[in-house]
């Protein structure tokens, strides 16, 4: 296929003046010249447009990303805010187990309050009542004795009584 001129806008009846006249005595520099600097502004042209599509991509890949990244902070922000939430429903829910353990323990400690109060004055009671019957004991211990004591006695002078009988006779 053969190659295709670019035109550069002007026909080629038109007359040209000055240095332009110049370029068209050399037409093949000239020509070259038009086309170097044709495509050098293709060139840009086409890089400004390549540059511009490519930020154009890249801000995309960007919106996407902070969007993706927006979307994933909220999750874990309702994630965290359900969490919290259950934490705290936990936490109440202790305080309110705790709160009724409290008042039994409360409850368990007014009735053994109760109970020793009751006990006290019935501890001193039986604590005379020993003390008394061990009074009672020692007394029937010291009579006892002492019956025992009378009773050898009596026991002796019987037998002093015997014997002064004995050799008496």
């Amino acid at each position: 296929m053969p190659k295709r001129r670019v035109s550069t806008g002007r026909s080629r009846s038109q007359t040209l003046s000055g240095d332009e006249g110049d370029r068209d005595l050399k037409p093949s520099q000239s020509s070259d010249d038009h086309n170097n600097e044709a495509f050098a502004a293709v060139a840009a042209e086409f890089k400004a447009t390549w540059e511009k599509k490519l930020k154009r991509r890249d801000d995309k890949i960007v919106q996407a990303a902070e969007k993706e990244l927006h979307l994933a902070l909220q999750d874990k922000e309702t994630e965290i805010a359900n969490i919290i939430n259950d934490i705290e429903t936990l936490h109440q829910d202790f305080l309110e187990q705790y709160a009724i353990l409290e008042d039994k323990k409360r409850k368990i400690t007014a009735a053994i309050a109760e109970a020793q109060e009751e006990l006290i004055p019935l501890a001193v009671r039986h604590h005379q009542a020993i003390i008394s019957l061990g009074h009672q004991v020692e007394n029937g211990q010291l009579e006892g004795m002492a019956l025992i004591k009378d009773a050898c006695q009596s026991t002796r002078d019987i037998a002093q009584e015997l014997d002064t009988l004995r050799f008496d006779s």
